[in-house]
């Protein structure tokens, strides 16, 4: 029996700009560490059918553990791997329910999350099957830490909270090497993820 208690799922990762550049440049995908948070009714119960329903839909699913979070609420975390891929074809080929997209417009390099919708579809279906509720991201939350290991890059980040700030306009940051920018997305970016299977979380406008 699942202990999935609610439809509350977050995400916490880390991504650093030389392996987001790298992507783009050469054309190719790699995988990188992220932590999943799902909300439990209980961590004093079995959550091996949980694990292993959840292994279904990351790559190198680890459970880590289970605790109460900031809102009193019980999540069991842990630890996978996400892709980072340049083309939507091949980020939906590795049955991983979110990752990350880099595409270029006019306007710079784009870097998106991502969702592979048939996986959310299934992943909903057995959350309704056992808690007679929908899975929604609308109330999720995507902590994403930006780590420029690259001698100087300019960003623009989506609407979010950045290092604890709101912001409501796309917004400049430079970052020389070693800085970094904690990205928190709003609700409107999680519901349009889920509603569209992407949403953009920021964008290269030079990295040298």
């Amino acid at each position: 029996m699942t202990l999935i208690a609610g439809c509350k799922i977050d995400f916490e990762g880390d991504v650093y700009t030389s392996d987001l550049i790298g992507v783009h440049e050469s054309q190719t995908s790699i995988n990188i560490p992220m932590q999943v948070s799902f909300q439990v009714s209980a961590c004093d119960e079995d959550l091996d059918d949980l694990h292993m329903t959840l292994s279904n839909y990351f790559i190198d699913y680890q459970f880590m553990t289970c605790e109460t979070g900031n809102d009193f609420m019980t999540y069991a975390t842990s630890k996978v791997k996400v892709p980072v891929t340049f083309s939507q074809d091949h980020f939906d080929s590795t049955y991983s329910l979110v990752g990350y997209l880099i595409q270029e417009f006019d306007d710079g390099v784009y870097v998106f999350m991502t969702l592979n919708n048939t996986q959310f579809d299934s992943l909903n279906n057995y959350v309704e099957n056992e808690t007679f509720q929908s899975l929604s991201l609308e109330e999720s939350k995507f902590f994403i830490k930006i780590y420029n290991d690259m001698d100087y890059v300019s960003i623009n980040v989506f609407p979010s909270f950045v290092d604890g700030v709101p912001i409501i306009y796309e917004t400049n940051y430079e970052m020389s090497k070693r800085e970094t920018l904690n990205v928190v997305s709003s609700q409107v970016g999680a519901a349009h993820l889920e509603y569209n299977g992407w949403s953009p979380i920021f964008k290269f406008v030079d990295a040298r």
